[in-house]
Order: structure tokens, then C-alpha cells, then sequence
């Protein structure tokens, strides 16, 4: 049997124990409650992760690139295996590998809309990912 001071030690300890678990869950309450407070306040909060940051400058790198070379486009999108999918204006689009070098590819590029131009044939997707450019029309 354990004597008086022993268990009324056992009973502080106890309830020690629960008032951490309280406190542990009030604090998870409050930030839960902080947390949907903003993003009712202020519009959608959005964790945005290093990785995302990296990528979004690349895809406005390209952007400015294309702007650069007068090359007219919609849009400009990151693909998961890391290559670039570009919609052009007049209809197509364009593929980029991010694994080759870009402005050989964007030279490809002018050369192949060009020669399409001239010939009155209408692009619908130019994939630059294999060792050769794969056009489909």
C-alpha cells in the first residue's frame, strides 16, 4: 500500500498531467481559431513553400524571355516532370524541356513558327523534350 505522501504526490503529479493537456489543447484552439480569423479577415492565406517560390520564377523568367523574343502566348505553366508548357496565342502549344538549353530551344522555336508561317500550316503542339522537336499539326 502506498502510504499518504506518496499518494497525494501521485495526485498532484496527475493533475499536473491534466492541466498541460489542457493548456496543450487550449493553445491548439487558439491558433486553430487565429488561423480562421485570417483567412475570413484577409481573403485566403496561402503557404507558399521554397520550392513553389523557385518555380513560379522560373515560369516569369520564361515569360519575360518570350516577351523578349516576341514570341506571342496565353500562358506559361510548370509541368511535374519539370518541363514547360506554353499556349500560344494563334493556337498550339509548345513544350520546353527544362533539362536542354532554353534559348536553343526557343531559337527551334522562332525558326520552326517561322517556316509554318510561310507554309500556311497551323501548329497545334511542338514538343522540344526528345533529342529532335515533335511537331503535330
Amino acid at each position: 500500500m502506498l502510504s499518504r505522501r506518496k499518494l497525494k504526490k501521485e495526485k498532484v503529479k496527475h493533475r499536473l498531467k491534466i492541466i498541460f493537456i489542457v493548456l496543450l489543447f487550449l493553445s491548439l484552439l487558439i491558433v486553430t481559431a487565429e488561423y480562421l480569423y485570417l483567412n475570413f479577415s484577409f481573403g485566403r492565406a496561402v503557404f507558399i513553400s521554397p520550392l513553389a517560390k523557385i518555380n513560379q520564377s522560373k515560369v516569369a523568367s520564361l515569360e519575360s524571355v518570350l516577351d523578349k523574343e516576341k514570341i506571342a502566348f496565353l500562358s506559361v505553366s510548370q509541368n511535374l516532370d519539370g518541363s514547360f508548357t506554353v499556349e500560344l496565342k494563334e493556337g498550339g502549344v509548345i513544350i520546353l524541356s527544362a533539362k536542354k538549353d532554353l534559348n536553343s530551344q526557343l531559337s527551334s522555336l522562332q525558326l520552326i513558327l517561322s517556316r509554318l508561317t510561310i507554309e500556311g500550316k497551323k501548329l497545334n503542339k511542338l514538343d522540344f523534350r526528345y533529342d529532335n522537336p515533335v511537331v503535330s499539326f
